[in-house]
């Protein structure tokens, strides 16, 4: 190292091209300038085809925004989209999610996080109430909306304290990198180093280029990767293999989502988990699987299938591991010449600052350099344990059966992570001897609250000094900050239309989709005369299944409603991970996380998913129905009488696009009656707890009852319906197995549309359009609003 006599200002040189090698010149020259040293970079000068994906953290946001950054411009200039939270499906469970959001979940109280005060209404009977701990996090409702971190005029809370990341494209980042450090007065020597000089006393002098460029130095900093070719390659620093589950990991870029979400997006699979990392004009995707169990080519086929692309894959190992000493000599590791840790969670580039501060605070000035090399050592392998231990976390709280899963329990954990989960889960609270980048925890104590929570590994009891205070106004105080956390998220725009701002229009992906949906029949032309509608045909259009659909009308004091459609499914359209397509499905429909992860887990033991849309004075508003045919049909035949009690059919959830309530959840009941006798029998019932309110609906029903007796073929199916909670209470009469016409039944209902105030023109108008299709269902009761409505589906078609 050299002395401290000296009267030239000290040479630092940063071998390699990469994020960690610019990151490290443009930070250093300005922290380095009034001292007077100079700055060189040695590599390969950036190239313009895409190299990956950087999924980034609030540390790189808040590292950036100190050189003055207008923000706009670098996300243009590096294909940006922001990222508010990660989104985990089927991790630590089959058919279950979570979201890991960046930023705090409320307000610290009494100095205490946020997270013992929800528990402690959890272990009081609140756990309802108390909702997902994630929720409590803006970011969380902003993620799961498809929102971004501010409105479209203006800034807000969340852009001023940074607490988000991007996706960012590797190779323009680097360029950006470049331009930045050059600006800062860094002198760049494009090559590759060929070789390593070194001097008499061991240390290295200079590195000789491919073109016999030859670049002296004083202190050199390597960040060649996992070539290390200066503090492996020329000092012989032994690599220290790390452990875990998976040995390779395989990527692919597929193409650019309509809307790219402000998330990265984690989901567990049999083989092992993959990650999308949506970028403005592409998504790339990973895999992370273990080729002992999965060669190579079925992850590939695997890959693609998850991408929907047909793209290359590239395969690799997966490295993990780090240098007992990062710091030999004059050459100083960092990135991942230092250590790496796998892409969950992607620590890499906070890694790297945190090797950088490191640096600055124990920079080489000519004395005490053993003290300073171990004080390095010291705070990379904290930094690098902390970032190990949050991805192991990660693993051993699953239960995912499957070899792979069963393989990452196996492994065995770090003693500081045990004793970790050990205290948390019999004291109620974490303790962190942590790095810092910056004022900010690398993995702090509110992400194990979350991660915790996510995996459904609470504690035994809540922590004691809140669990022992009054807990009277604690339900009233976590519903005003969940309350404040979605009212923080409807005021910021669309992401979509944030990064159309930044970035142009979407491309267009031509006319082939729209053409290929129509051609499948997609329900009736009219229920592409909304962007809503529209956007339901074609998901169900996307998934190159046969569905059926039908279309109805429903009377109410409202008035008429005719843009109603439902499409049907089986669950094996849904492919091999019906969950996962379900769960997909009614992400791009917006039905929100909690609803949605309850409806994936059914899935797997129902049979049929109906996906319906309807228009009305009140907007637009989206219907999902699970439905269990086939247990109701061996009850039906007598094959399952094992209790009298009513079998739920289909279990219901109906929400506005964007809307801000939560959805209606409506429960399908059949009360195991089949002759027409017993059916009446309810819809006297029925007719004794409507009064007059009812009178009309259930005349209607008992009237199309007789007609099927008196000319229908087959059964009539009787369903109840309930929401929950909410006040509707309706029957359904599914008549499509009796072979009845609307115009077998035209006379009847026309009265009954009448009876509820509908217009006798608007009435016949409506049934002549529909007079020679089939003769569905009919539904009718007190709706939500207490007043009878009447419904008749017809036309069930496939396509």
């Amino acid at each position: 190292m050299f002395g401290s006599d000296r009267s030239t200002p000290p040479r630092l040189v940063i071998a390699g091209g990469g994020p960690a090698g610019w990151l490290a010149a443009t930070y250093l020259r300005r922290v380095l300038r009034r001292a007077g040293w100079t700055v060189t970079l040695v590599g390969p000068a950036p190239g313009s085809a895409p190299t990956g994906t950087l999924a980034t953290r609030p540390s790189l946001t808040r590292f950036l925004r100190s050189f003055g950054l207008d923000e706009a411009i670098f996300m243009r200039r590096c294909g940006a989209t922001y990222r508010l939270a990660s989104r985990f499906d089927e991790w630590f469970a089959a058919a279950r999610g979570h979201w890991h959001p960046f930023g705090a979940c409320g307000p610290r109280i009494a100095g205490r996080d946020l997270f013992h005060y929800w528990m402690k209404l959890r272990a009081d009977g609140g756990g309802a109430e108390a909702g997902d701990y994630a929720d409590y996090a803006p970011q969380t409702p902003m993620a799961a909306a498809g929102r971004g971190p501010h409105p479209e005029a203006g800034t807000s809370s969340l852009i001023e304290s940074g607490d988000y990341g991007y996706h960012l494209d590797r190779t323009a980042f680097v360029r950006f990198l470049r331009d930045l450090a050059l600006s800062e007065g860094v002198r760049a020597v494009p090559g590759r180093v060929r070789e390593v000089e070194r001097t008499v006393s061991g240390d290295v002098a200079a590195l000789v280029l491919d073109g016999g460029t030859r670049v002296e130095g004083d202190i050199f900093l390597d960040g060649t990767g996992a070539a290390a070719q200066l503090i492996g390659g020329a000092l012989g620093e032994p690599w220290i293999p790390g452990s875990g589950p998976g040995d390779r990991i395989a990527r692919l870029s597929g193409p650019r989502p309509p809307a790219p979400p402000p998330f990265t997006a984690y989901r567990g699979l049999a083989e092992g988990w993959t990650a999308a990392l949506p970028l403005a004009g592409r998504t790339d995707h990973l895999l992370v699987y273990d080729s002992g169990i999965t060669p190579p080519d079925t992850a590939a086929s695997i890959l693609r299938a998850t991408a929907n692309s047909e793209a290359e894959v590239a395969d690799a190992a997966l490295r993990r591991g780090r240098r007992a000493a990062p710091w030999q000599r004059n050459v100083i590791a960092l990135g991942g010449a230092a250590g790496a840790v796998e892409p969950l969670g992607e620590f890499g580039l906070d890694l790297v600052l945190n090797a950088l501060e490191a640096f600055v605070a124990y920079l080489p000035r000519g004395e005490g350099g053993d003290v300073l090399r171990r004080a390095y050592a010291a705070r990379l392998k904290s930094g690098h344990d902390d970032a190990a231990e949050a991805v192991a976390a990660h693993y051993v709280l699953g239960r995912r059966p499957e070899p792979f899963w069963a393989g990452a329990r196996a492994v065995p954990i770090p003693d500081r992570l045990a004793d970790r989960l050990d205290l948390y889960e019999l004291a109620g609270h974490v303790e962190i001897a942590h790095v810092e980048i910056g004022d900010r925890a690398l993995f702090g104590e509110g992400d194990h609250y979350l991660l915790f929570a996510g995996a459904d590994f609470l504690p035994r009891r809540p922590f004691a000094p809140v669990d022992v205070a009054d807990g009277r106004e604690i339900g009233r105080l976590l519903a005003g900050i969940r309350s404040r956390s979605a009212a923080v998220a409807e005021t910021m725009a669309p992401h979509a239309r944030l990064l159309e701002g930044l970035h142009g229009p979407a491309p267009d992906t031509g006319p082939a989709g729209r053409v290929a949906a129509k051609a499948s029949g997609a329900g009736p032309a009219s229920l592409r005369r909304t962007p809503e509608g529209a956007r339901l045909a074609d998901l169900v259009a996307g998934l190159g299944q046969p569905f059926g659909y039908e279309r109805s009308v429903k009377a109410s004091a409202a008035g008429l409603q005719t843009d109603r459609f439902l499409a049907s499914l089986h669950r094996t359209s849904l492919g091999l991970h019906p969950a996962r397509s379900l769960d997909g499905l009614a992400a791009a429909l917006g039905l929100p996380d909690r609803e949605r992860a309850e409806a994936a887990g059914l899935i797997g033991e129902a049979d049929l998913l109906h996906l319906g849309y309807e228009d009305g004075p009140a907007g637009a508003l989206y219907k999902l129905y699970v439905e269990w045919s086939a247990r109701t049909d061996a009850a039906w035949r007598g094959e399952d009488e094992t209790g009298a009690e009513p079998m739920l059919v289909h279990r219901a959830y109906k929400w506005k696009p964007g809307g801000t309530t939560p959805p209606v959840v409506t429960l399908y009941h059949w009360p195991r009656v089949r002759r027409p006798e017993e059916i009446d029998g309810r819809l006297i019932r029925l007719a004794a707890e409507w009064g007059e309110a009812g009178a009309t609906v259930i005349g209607l029903a008992r009237a199309l009852l007789r007609r099927a007796q008196e000319r229908g073929q087959g059964a009539v199916h009787y369903l109840e319906a309930r929401e929950e909670p909410g006040p509707r209470l309706s029957y359904d009469l599914n008549l499509y197995a009796c072979g009845l016409s609307v115009a077998d039944a035209e006379q009847m209902v026309g009265q009954a549309f009448v009876a509820l105030g509908i217009p006798p023109q608007a009435a016949a108008t409506v049934l002549r359009e529909r007079l020679g299709e089939s003769l569905g269902h009919v539904a009718g009761g007190i709706g939500r609003d207490g007043r009878p409505f009447l419904t008749l589906y017809s036309g069930m078609a496939g396509a």
